[in-house]
């Protein structure tokens, strides 16, 4: 016999079970069974960023970033315009010159792994805020040198400083833009480099052919027009460290230790700002708890800081690791050698009309006079190209950030590197005279800049949230072990004639362009 009931029946059964009997069963009582089933599904970090939309906050932040990048190009490459004025105030040799560059990326690497882990146990904002803000603090000490030691101690100790809050500054710009745009911005970001690179020069000519001189003090403070050179580009750092006290804290950096509340906090501003809707009509309104909150805070995070470091440095990272560094020590190796020389040879070409070989011929150092050392003299057409160099890598990266996600990361800067190399083994067979210098000095940087790019961009793809500060640190500490080779490498075998600095670079960038080719595509790829 069949007993058929109704949906009625059922539901009214449903219907009539106690509440202590679903609380012995469920260990819930029926009203919060009801809220359970009400509550929303947890959303992650991509989820959530992308739902914020992109709008005012997106674009505060780029503007908010531009004196960062300004500052970036201003800390390394400002004291390779004053040797022109400098090195008969201060008796430099070449060598001096390439040692004095050298020495404030020494101090970037002393620094890169406290920064690193700093960072990625403490947070990004408060490193950047405080990081920009002192290191242009030291940047004005620095503007007061008045020796050889005092510069190269004050370089030392500004690399020092600046090296964190920029190695911070990539993180964080990637961790608040969602996946189809974090690519672009980053690459973006670079033109601000061009900006940096074309003003600078300007700023260059507009201070450093004047004939300033003046002292403080008696004769204890003696001021140059390249004091002041050196003073009024220390101002950018301390904008920025200010600029960024109007940011908020990273939310993906938040998620990661457990402080769900503040990251939501931080979502529905940035949501608001860009929508001008209000915050609590955020369509996420759970996160996905990656980290108990307890744990993600002062001593604990410290205490757990090392062991979280420990697979950047194990497999399946450290292979990556070393791959993405030894490429990009490499990369700035040709890169910045020539960007960081090129003021000094531009005055030279100046005034050696045969070309490039003539000009850097080994007796190119400080002209003897009646045992009085006359500077090398430049005038606004040398700063031209120095702008002209630093403005050429706009059309480039216009190409790179269309080009990226449609062709890949691995592609652009793969192709990058040779092309690179191909120009920087030609210029001493075909600079014969400034005007090609310019143009294939101008090349070669765009493309190795946007080489540089996308490895920082495939970088912060690579490597998880708590890892990621580090393993952006460690790899712009290689980068930076790759400049001090070239800056110090490059007078040395100027002594052996024009074509080993030349093919030396030229050949280092190929393999490291060729190298891309084996670096993961992560093109599109989510953080983890």
């Amino acid at each position: 016999m069949v007993v058929v009931r109704s949906e009625a029946g059922v539901t009214g059964a449903r219907e009539e079970i106690s509440h202590d009997h679903l609380f012995k069963v469920t260990g819930l009582s029926s009203t919060n069974l009801e809220k359970l089933a009400q509550e929303p599904e947890a959303s992650d970090f991509e989820e959530a960023i992308a739902a914020t939309s992109y709008g005012k906050f997106n674009i505060a932040l780029m503007l908010c970033t531009i004196p960062a990048f300004w500052s970036s190009v201003s800390v390394t490459s400002s004291i390779s315009y004053i040797f022109t004025r400098a090195q008969c105030d201060m008796g430099l040799s070449l060598l001096d010159m390439g040692t004095i560059t050298a020495m404030t990326y020494g101090g970037m690497i002393s620094s890169a792994m406290v920064w690193g882990f700093l960072s990625d146990t403490l947070g990004r904002r408060q490193i950047m805020v405080w990081g920009f803000f002192c290191s242009g603090l030291v940047e004005m000490t620095a503007a007061m040198s008045q020796n050889f030691a005092m510069l190269l101690v004050t370089r030392f100790a500004s690399g020092f400083l600046f090296n964190g809050p920029f190695a911070v500054l990539i993180s964080y710009l990637a961790e608040l833009h969602r996946t189809e745009l974090r690519a672009r911005v980053i690459l973006l970001t670079s033109l601000f480099y061009t900006f940096a690179n074309t003003t600078l020069p300007l700023l260059a000519w507009a201070i450093l052919t004047k004939d300033w001189d003046f002292s403080i003090f008696g004769d204890t403070i003696v001021i140059h027009s390249w004091n002041l050179f050196l003073f009024a580009t220390a101002l950018m750092p301390l904008l920025t460290g200010i600029a960024f006290l109007c940011l908020p804290e990273s939310p993906k950096f938040l998620m990661s230790r457990g402080r769900n509340e503040e990251a939501m906090a931080v979502f529905r501003i940035i949501y608001q700002m860009n929508t001008g809707k209000p915050g609590e009509e955020f369509p996420v309104k759970v996160l996905v708890e990656e980290k108990n909150e307890q744990q993600g805070r002062g001593v604990a995070a410290l205490r757990g800081g090392c062991a979280q470091l420990a697979p950047l440095f194990r497999p399946p990272h450290a292979k990556w690791l070393f791959l993405m560094c030894a490429i990009h020590a490499g990369c700035m190796f040709g890169s910045n050698t020539i960007r960081l020389w090129y003021p000094q040879l531009a005055a030279m070409i100046s005034n050696d009309a045969k070309g490039l070989c003539s000009a850097i011929a080994p007796s190119a150092t400080p002209v003897q006079v009646d045992d009085i050392c006359v500077p090398i003299v430049t005038d606004m057409l040398t700063y031209l190209q120095s702008a002209a160099v630093g403005a050429g890598s706009v059309l480039t990266y216009s190409i790179g950030g269309a080009l990226v996600n449609r062709c890949g990361k691995r592609l652009v800067s793969g192709f990058c590197g040779v092309a690179s190399a191909f120009l920087i083994v030609l210029l001493p067979f075909l600079g014969t005279d400034a005007y090609a210098v310019v143009a294939m000095v101008t090349a070669a940087l765009a493309f190795t800049s946007l080489c540089g790019a996308s490895l920082s961009s495939t970088t912060v793809d690579l490597f998880p949230t708590s890892l990621r500060v580090m393993a952006m640190a460690t790899f712009l500490m290689s980068g930076r072990l790759g400049t001090i080779t070239g800056t110090v490498i490059f007078p040395a075998l100027i002594d052996y004639g024009c074509l080993p600095p030349f093919i030396t670079i030229g050949s280092v960038l190929a393999v490291c362009g060729l190298a891309c080719f084996l670096v993961p595509n992560t093109t599109l790829k989510k953080l983890e």
